[in-house]
């Protein structure tokens, strides 16, 4: 009752909250009214319903939406950037749409537009007018690459309540790890409808396509940074006066301008990408702020720097950079990879640095030890590879087989 309540009263804050994001993130009008439970285009009836939160959701199911080329579907995330990273796919039998707010009224009002056959939930998304209104209407829902924070435990009784009303309408609970699936059943999942079978996002990185590469100089790659990393990494990278390229691909490109402004406060020649900036000799950072690109500079960095570990982020996926057999440095918070981050320490596939001094010196390090950054390299692309039926299992496990 209380999250009946509160979802209705806060209604004001919440329509507010999605026009600041529709301007922010150049969603739309399409972007609010959907969002709204407004709006929708006619759907084909029939399809697999695929909820993706936003970009690494997207990015997580890729393959395996990809192996399925008959099968319908409708993708749903909840931002501009998931819904261009789904158009990107460029997959002939999808349709996409934005998530409703977890409003009754909204949420009715989509099932009704959309008819899915089932609901899969990538990752984490608990939404309980969401859930019980699908499962009311005879929709299978399944939670696919489930993970579940440590804070998810902590959460208020009230609220873990209402996650354990969603999960008692999960037909299946398909988790990343075995730390994943526990906590999915100590907050209240049924152990009988829980499946161990590994992080999706690793399927489909045995078969990457050949990437061009962009930039002829030799460089390192800062890859999905947040703020105060770029500042503080570029610092650093200065110290060591090397001379390759520093290259930045923010998370959030619309930071591009901002942090080319900062760096220039370093006396660092800094270019930027959506300004058409073009590398010279005398760049030192080139800040590349376009959408999609990041895969062809992992392919070619001489090293990878995983933003959003040397912030509170919980890290970012360091799997593909593995993949496409680049030697990874990452930070101190890995939280939304702690058993691939297990996993990859283990077999020394990946260098962890406590701060930003210890990444200076491990920087140095590679720099001047190749055979010792080609031995990290090899080990991380031995990691990917050792993963390689993920995709098949999962398919099996979700009828697609």
């Amino acid at each position: 009752m209380l999250y009946q309540f509160l979802i209705r009263l806060l209604s004001p804050l919440i329509l507010v909250l999605i026009v600041l994001d529709a301007i922010k993130r150049h969603g739309g009008w399409g972007f609010i009214k959907q969002r709204l439970g407004l709006s929708y285009p006619t759907t084909r009836p029939g399809a697999i319903w695929v909820h993706c939160a936003s970009v690494g959701e997207v990015k997580a199911v890729e393959a395996l939406l990809k192996s399925a080329p008959h099968q319908a579907w409708l993708i749903t995330t909840n931002t501009p950037t998931g819904f261009q990273t789904a158009q990107a796919l460029y997959l002939a039998n999808a349709q996409l749409r934005y998530c409703p707010i977890d409003w009754p009224f909204a949420i009715r009002r989509f099932l009704k537009v959309s008819q899915p056959t089932q609901l899969w939930v990538v990752e984490t998304e608990l939404w309980p007018n969401l859930y019980r209104l699908a499962h009311q209407q005879g929709i299978k829902i399944r939670l696919i690459n489930a993970r579940l924070s440590r804070k998810s435990l902590n959460a208020p009784n009230w609220l873990k309540a209402q996650y354990r009303l969603c999960l008692s309408h999960t037909h299946q609970v398909l988790a990343r790890s075995n730390a994943e699936a526990q906590r999915y059943i100590q907050l209240g999942a049924d152990p009988d409808k829980v499946q161990i079978l590994g992080n999706l996002k690793q399927a489909g990185l045995n078969s990457l396509p050949q990437y061009k590469r962009e930039i002829e100089r030799d460089y390192i790659l800062l890859a999905s940074s947040h703020a105060d990393e770029e500042v503080q990494i570029a610092q650093r990278w200065q110290q060591l006066q090397r001379s390759e390229l520093l290259v930045i691909v923010p998370r959030h490109a619309k930071r591009g301008a901002q942090i080319q402004t900062q760096l220039a406060q370093l006396n660092l020649h800094v270019n930027l990408a959506s300004r058409q900036q073009t590398i010279s000799n005398d760049t030192q950072v080139f800040i590349d702020d376009r959408f999609g690109h990041l895969m062809g500079l992992f392919a070619f960095a001489k090293l990878v720097i995983m933003g959003g570990s040397f912030v509170a982020k919980g890290g970012h996926n360091f799997l593909e950079p593995a993949a496409l057999g680049r030697t990874i440095i990452t930070g101190w918070d890995n939280s939304d990879f702690e058993d691939e981050l297990a996993e990859f320490q283990q077999h020394s596939a990946i260098i962890l640095c406590p701060d930003y001094d210890k990444l200076q010196q491990r920087l140095n390090q590679l720099l001047t030890n190749q055979a010792l950054a080609d031995e990290l390299a090899t080990h991380a692309l031995q990691c990917i590879q050792n993963q390689a039926n993920i995709l098949e299992d999962y398919k099996k496990a979700l009828n697609l087989i």
